[in-house]
C-alpha cells in the first residue's frame, strides 16, 4: 500500500467492514442501557465511520453526526446524542470521534489489505521480469537480420 499524506490510512476506503454482531450485543450499555433507536443510530454511525470524509474517525459536528446516524431529523439525534456519544473518545482537539473497536478493525483492515498489495507488487515485479528476460534470450537467439545487398 503507497505511503499517504492522511493520517491512519484515510485515503483507504474498504469494500467491507468487519462486524461482530455478537460483539455489538454483549456490551451491556448498549443492549440493556440503549433504547431501539439509540442502538440503531449507534450501529450507524459505527458503519458510517468506515465511509465518511474523516474515516475511521467520525466528525465532531451534530449537523454532520446526525445525517451520519440516520437520525431522520437533528432534533431526533439531539435528543438521543448523549446516550451514543459516551461510546466514543474524542479526538483531534475535540474536531473528532474515535471509536476504540473501529480503531482495532480500521488497523486490521489496513495490514490486511497492504498485505495483499505488497504480495501483488512481488507477483507483478516477478512476472514482469521473466517476461523481460524471455525477450531478451530471443532477442539473441534470433539469427540478425543482415541485408546482403548492403554489404
Amino acid at each position: 500500500m503507497k505511503k499517504s499524506s492522511k493520517r491512519n490510512g484515510q485515503e483507504f476506503e474498504p469494500p467491507y467492514q468487519f462486524w461482530h454482531e455478537r460483539e455489538f450485543w454483549s456490551d451491556e450499555y448498549v443492549s440493556r442501557a440503549m433504547t431501539f433507536m439509540q442502538r440503531h443510530l449507534y450501529r450507524a454511525l459505527l458503519q458510517a465511520a468506515y465511509h465518511c470524509s474523516t474515516r475511521p474517525y467520525l466528525p465532531n459536528d451534530d449537523d454532520k453526526l446526525w445525517l451520519l446516524a440516520d437520525a431522520g431529523t437533528k432534533e431526533n439525534w439531539v435528543v438521543n446524542r448523549d446516550a451514543i456519544l459516551v461510546k466514543f473518545e474524542l479526538i483531534e482537539d475535540g474536531k473528532l470521534l474515535s471509536h476504540k473497536r473501529l480503531m482495532r478493525d480500521w488497523t486490521k483492515l489496513l495490514e490486511y489489505y497492504g498485505s495483499k498489495a505488497k504480495a501483488g507488487s512481488k507477483g507483478g515485479k516477478a512476472k514482469a521480469d521473466k517476461a523481460q528476460r524471455k525477450d531478451e534470450a530471443e532477442a539473441f537467439a534470433a539469427p540478425p537480420d543482415i541485408d546482403e545487398s548492403a554489404v
